[in-house]
């Protein structure tokens, strides 16, 4: 994603109307793309020694706990459930919360 150009974008996300693919949305994703490589280099280190880095490693718990609630909260407040299927986000919230365990 830090490296893809619209087209890209607009190809992986299955062709979304072109006015939702904006400059903002694309460097948003970019900016997203670089937080996550950073994760996961520092995920990385820190499965060299973890019983030193547990602090990382329980932050990894914690993150993925909250992103397995996001989606809830995203399908309780917004009219997502018309773009994605409740099962789906619950069944994405459930490998998550089964990965953090």
């Amino acid at each position: 994603m830090i490296f893809a150009e619209e087209p890209l974008i607009v190809r992986i996300f299955l062709r979304p109307p072109e006015a939702e693919v904006t400059t903002l949305f694309l460097s948003l994703l970019k900016e997203m793309g670089g937080i996550v490589l950073m994760l996961g280099v520092l995920l990385w280190l820190a499965s060299r020694n973890p019983v030193r880095n547990v602090a990382i490693v329980d932050a990894l718990i914690a993150g993925l706990c909250i992103l397995a609630l996001t989606p809830l909260l995203s399908l309780r407040m917004t009219d997502i459930h018309n773009m994605y299927s409740g099962y789906l986000l619950w069944g994405r919230s459930a490998v998550r919360l089964a990965t953090a365990a």
